[in-house]
């Protein structure tokens, strides 16, 4: 299953207050898809307006396979309780508040891609992607990565079996990899992750730049401006992790793995 999300106009963004219309602004812009705005805020967001909530999600559940709902879940809940049939048909929903910490794959999560589309709406915000079907959530491996821009599939692809190798753990282990804001276009790496059948989370550069952390890395403080990529991506990606392989360079690639210590991991 492809973990990365082409640019479309597949999918409707609803947003219900100011601030959700703000943040869906911007999603609206990175994912070249169609933004509905409630009458009021018009004149102030590019989208198309609505009057009634209920029926704008009827219209999307019916017009678009993928849907970004800014606003509370139980509004969500409510709006879409009558319109579900099964997951094999129904379109991914996805739920974010108004200032973007939190993105819920809520509804066609395998099947319609509300996952993968959490953590592409991740990668835009910086939110945390909430996923919560039990295969995912048993993987308990994160994957930070830093590469050279324009390096090959299968370089990438050496370097994290070399990885595993290292820290003694397996593929289906691995629940996601993480790098910074400024690897969503590297084709390598996309194509790397598609193939291993991993997510991607790219993290914004504000999340990096925070003084309680020490990480250091030359080239990272060089050409972006931040500590480091590899460890910190790994560890603010994750939830209490620890780091089970220090960043370690494979070539052009250089990679940290972090373990979750959860209740059940």
């Amino acid at each position: 299953m492809p973990k990365t999300l082409p640019m479309n106009t597949e999918v409707a963004i609803i947003a219900l207050t100011l601030k959700g219309c703000t943040l869906g602004s911007l999603i609206a812009e990175q994912l070249n898809s169609d933004f509905f705005v409630p009458e009021q805020y018009k004149a102030d967001f590019q989208g198309r307006s609505f009057s009634n909530l209920e029926q704008i999600f009827g219209y999307c559940f019916q017009h678009y396979r993928k849907i970004i709902s800014i606003m509370a879940q139980g509004i969500v809940c409510r709006m879409i309780a009558r319109l579900i049939k099964n997951k094999h048909v129904d379109p991914a929903v996805v739920v974010c508040d108004e200032v973007g910490r939190f993105a819920l794959s809520m509804l066609s999560g395998h099947e319609g891609g509300a996952n993968e589309l959490a953590f592409v709406v991740s990668s835009i915000t910086g939110a945390e992607p909430v996923i919560t079907t039990a295969s995912e959530a048993n993987k308990i491996y994160v994957l930070g990565l830093g590469c050279r821009k324009n390096v090959s599939k299968e370089q990438i692809l050496l370097a994290i079996n070399q990885a595993m190798q290292k820290a003694k753990i397996e593929h289906k282990q691995i629940r996601l990899i993480a790098s910074c804001w400024q690897k969503r276009e590297e084709k390598g790496l996309i194509e790397a992750a598609k193939e291993l059948g991993y997510y991607l989370r790219f993290l914004p550069k504000e999340l990096y730049r925070n003084d309680l952390y020490a990480f250091v890395s030359s080239a990272a403080s060089k050409y972006l401006d931040i500590k480091a990529v590899a460890e910190p991506s790994a560890l603010l990606a994750s939830k209490n992790p620890e780091l089970v392989l220090k960043k370690t360079i494979f070539g052009p690639v250089t990679i940290a793995i972090a373990r979750e210590k959860l209740i059940n991991g």
